[in-house]
């Protein structure tokens, strides 16, 4: 288990219920220019927390693309952080400039295309030039994605969207994650909220 990811859990649960934050006389966990590590363990942290609440329950296949292989470690990051909650027995790898082999070795997984990473159950999109369509995403599939502008406009209308600042409601059970077998987006947004975690 991955108590980083239990402790950024618990940040999001405090931010919806209005916990205070440490005394000032107390030092931040993070420095104020949080290392690259710390960054990515919050950017996994956030996503695997936004699956647990918008993703099927028992996901089978988990999607991993990075633009290339510099995107390998972060994204191999975010496996271990689901990994908290889902056992995958799928692990499907893409990449849109190389890298995928790497990934694959690094996750377990397996290379495919594009297409087939973003045709499970969850997909997490590491990639900063992996725009996202409608015709990509079947019904039931949740994605987490770094940023809003990847997101085709017709898209954000037909899916649940939640960006970073709704995660907080949904960890503390405030509002209603998944309904049925609609597509759910996650905005990482960067997880401001996560790396205080």
């Amino acid at each position: 288990m991955a108590d980083w990811v239990f402790a950024a859990e618990r940040a999001y649960v405090a931010a919806a219920v209005g916990t205070p934050g440490p005394p000032a006389d107390v030092p931040p966990e993070f420095p104020s220019e949080p290392s690259p590590e710390a960054r990515a363990r919050a950017l996994a942290a956030a996503g695997a927390i936004a699956s647990r609440y918008l993703a099927v329950g028992t996901p089978r296949s988990f999607g991993i693309l990075i633009d290339d292989s510099t995107d390998v470690e972060p994204a191999a990051l975010a496996l271990e952080a689901h990994r908290t909650w889902f056992q995958p027995r799928d692990i499907r790898c893409a990449a849109r400039h190389g890298g995928a082999e790497e990934l694959a070795a690094a996750t377990g997984g397996r290379v495919v295309s594009i297409d087939e990473a973003l045709a499970c159950d969850i997909a997490n999109v590491y990639g900063a030039s992996i725009a996202l369509a409608p015709a990509q995403l079947r019904r039931g599939t949740h994605v987490n994605i770094l940023a809003i502008d990847l997101v085709d406009p017709e898209l954000a209308q037909l899916a649940t969207l939640v960006r970073e600042a709704g995660l907080p409601a949904l960890a503390a059970g405030l509002v209603d994650g998944r309904q049925l077998d609609e597509i759910t987006i996650f905005v990482v947004d960067g997880a401001p909220i996560a790396l205080a975690g």
